[in-house]
């Protein structure tokens, strides 16, 4: 049975179990972001998400479930840390690294959940949905298709509107055929959530000369926060990407589909294991020096590119 990972939605308040992303999927995924079309890079993304978490097929989930399922994947199967390259104004640059898990952590305490009662109308609401998310790429902030892509259902005593069964267009239908009070007060009830979250950083990186924000992202996700944190996550030179299969085939001897199979993470540590062989054999060739003996001289990329 593949090995599954724990990954909670905020939106959904559960967990759901999650396969781990191998080396052909993160290469992929590295590759997607290079793409000039945005939209054929989430649509890569999601095509991944789905494969490895098939919990949530018939869940309509948020851009807050989205960015868990990949913050859980990047944790234990590319690196523990976030690390950034950051360049002040003078062209200097310093190193900025964050755990994933604190900011998994912060993710998982996201609750833009809430309920609008207005006499018989009931509308439950969590956030954008991922489905949506094309919409947005053009910043679209139409309150009709914000609402739309917020809202679960709408009751009444004699109605039950799962919105996850109407495309966007329907759904925007929907919402304009509410009354003005109802959609008044479920603008009023989703900014104030939104405002509170935007009290909290997500992300903070200050200069470290004079301590101020050079990057802040809040806990009020957005689609632009989202893509954002995407970049971050799995945004790599693909040459690092290539030479990291390279030096697997060429130097552990491992088959190029194996490369495959496995996680990023299991690749960087074989790799560690070789160094410390070779290192180890260096030593005893210099205290021991034995004739024909050769040991390479030269690190290929010990980095592995992470």
């Amino acid at each position: 049975m593949p090995f599954k990972l724990n990954a909670y939605l905020p939106s959904k308040k559960q967990e759901v179990q999650i396969g781990e992303l191998y080396y052909k999927q993160y290469r992929e995924l590295v590759k997607s972001l290079y793409n000039t079309d945005k939209k054929e890079t989430i649509q890569q993304y999601n095509s991944i998400l789905q494969d490895l978490c098939s919990d949530i097929k018939d869940i309509d989930i948020t851009i807050e479930d989205k960015l868990s399922l990949l913050l859980t994947i990047r944790n234990y199967c590319v690196s523990p840390d976030l690390k950034l390259k950051c360049t002040l104004p003078d062209k200097t640059t310093f190193n900025y690294t964050i755990p994933v898990d604190t900011i998994i952590t912060k993710v998982k305490n996201i609750n833009k959940s809430g309920k609008v009662t207005v006499d018989d109308i009931a509308v439950e609401y969590s956030s954008y949905k991922v489905r949506d998310e094309h919409v947005f790429l053009s910043n679209n902030k139409d309150i009709l298709v914000v609402l739309a892509s917020y809202i679960d259902n709408i009751k009444t005593d004699t109605l039950n509107v799962d919105f996850k069964d109407f495309p966007l267009n329907e759904r925007t239908m929907i919402i304009n055929s509410l009354p003005q009070s109802v959609v008044n007060e479920l603008i009023k009830s989703i900014v104030a959530k939104e405002e509170e979250l935007n009290l909290i950083d997500l992300i903070l990186v200050k200069d470290p000369t004079n301590d101020k924000t050079l990057l802040r992202l809040s806990c009020s996700v957005t689609f632009e926060v989202l893509q954002k944190m995407i970049e971050f996550l799995f945004t790599e030179n693909l040459n690092n990407i290539y030479r990291t299969l390279y030096n697997a085939v060429k130097h552990l001897d491992f088959t190029p589909e194996y490369v495959d199979s496995i996680t990023p993470v299991e690749i960087q540590v074989y790799w560690m294991y070789f160094m410390q062989d070779k290192a180890e054999a260096a030593k005893n060739n210099t205290q021991n020096p034995s004739p024909g003996f050769n040991p390479p001289t030269s690190t290929p990329n010990s980095e592995l590119g992470f």
